[in-house]
């Protein structure tokens, strides 16, 4: 009993959006104040260990002390909508997980207190309930787990049938993402459905309703697997550890595994080598970045060094009336002198002055390298 997730059916059904870490750490405070065996009230403090986050999901301490630390700023902000009928009809709730959220980092845990709205959805059993082993949680990510607790709910009758806009909303999809049911259907419902069959002890498929040619709903199938079915192995992956990306490709060759009837060694096979080759891919680009930024230093560098040569040769002219006269033999043409400030001083006979006027062509290197220096190699050699 102690691994027993009770949650009232409205709280299975309402909408939130929490990414799998925060969904876990919910489950797990669930898990604590059962275990507590008390009363549990406004103001009462309940304890989630690191380690134990990293005992019920296969990861390292460190592992979840990260996670953990990083879900308490979510876990404050997220705000749950939930329906619940009354005698006088459905009553609508907006309210928030928690109270209050602290990271102890000296005990290595998270304390928090639940909202006062949440705690009688958790703990008041005289209503309908739903429950189930938070093993069967361990490798759902964040809209796996949500779709697997609102299908348990349905377990029974091995039917469930929803709207499109409860199932999104149920989900935590918000109302900008995956508008287009092509996107939905591929980034979240697809992967949480591979993710069910793949890891959890039911099995589900669904049927689309339509409208004319609109998606309006859904109908889930729910089965529960037989004992050999449930131990199937799939790859032995810590989903803590991989990128959104990284979660639909598991998806994907989940359910191509589940096509082809693949043996869970085959699938593991499958799994790790698009894995492998998708992170190979990733640090190839990560290294041609780091290449490309290397480049980038270098030239700015070389650069650098142009601009601090071409002021000691702007300086060095300046200092010598012999080499300003080579200066403009070499890069001035008074022929093709326009009525100009560096004109005037050329006609007066003030070659100091027109030398001056180009010192912009010395700290520009476009300019710079257009000019004929030539003349300073034989007093430099």
């Amino acid at each position: 009993m102690g691994n027993l997730i009770v949650k009232s059916n409205a709280l299975i059904e309402a909408s939130y959006s929490l990414d799998a870490v925060e969904q876990r750490v919910i489950l797990l405070a669930i898990l604590e104040a059962r275990a507590l065996n008390i009363e549990i009230g406004l103001g009462t403090r309940i304890k989630v260990y690191a380690s134990n986050y990293a005992n019920t999901y296969g990861i390292s301490k460190d592992m979840a002390y990260k996670a953990m630390k990083k879900a308490v700023l979510g876990l404050h902000q997220a705000e749950f909508r939930w329906s619940e009928m009354t005698p006088k009809g459905v009553k609508h709730t907006h309210s928030r997980f928690t109270d209050t959220i602290t990271y102890c980092e000296g005990e290595g845990c998270i304390e928090l207190i639940f909202g006062s709205q949440v705690i009688p959805q958790i703990i008041d059993l005289k209503k309908l309930f739903t429950s189930y082993e938070i093993e069967q949680t361990r490798n759902l990510n964040r809209y796996g787990l949500r779709l697997y607790e609102l299908l348990i709910r349905w377990r029974a009758k091995g039917k469930a049938k929803m709207s499109l806009n409860d199932l999104r909303n149920t989900l935590g999809v918000l109302d900008d993402e995956y508008q287009a049911m092509g996107d939905f259907k591929k980034r979240v419902l697809d992967i949480a459905v591979s993710e069910i069959n793949a890891n959890t002890d039911i099995t589900t498929s669904y049927e689309q309703h339509k409208q004319g040619r609109k998606i309006i709903g859904f109908t889930f199938t729910i089965k529960q697997k037989s004992t050999a079915q449930q131990t199937k192995q799939t790859a032995n992956i810590n989903l803590d550890n991989l990128t959104d990306q990284e979660h639909d490709i598991i998806a994907q060759k989940n359910a191509y595994a589940d096509s082809i009837g693949a043996t869970a060694e085959h699938r593991q096979n499958l799994i790790k080598q698009a894995l492998k080759q998708h992170q190979d891919a990733i640090q190839a680009e990560q290294e041609a970045k780091q290449r490309k930024k290397a480049e980038r230093q270098a030239q700015k560098e070389h650069e650098k060094q142009q601009l601090e040569l071409a002021r000691k040769q702007y300086e060095q002219i300046l200092a010598s009336d012999t080499l300003i006269n080579a200066y403009i033999a070499n890069n001035i043409n008074p022929q093709k002198m326009r009525a100009s400030l560096q004109k005037m001083r050329y006609e007066q006979g003030d070659f100091r002055g027109v030398f001056e006027l180009e010192k912009n062509k010395f700290e520009d290197l476009s300019y710079f390298k257009s000019l004929n220096l030539k003349f300073l190699d034989k007093i430099n050699s």
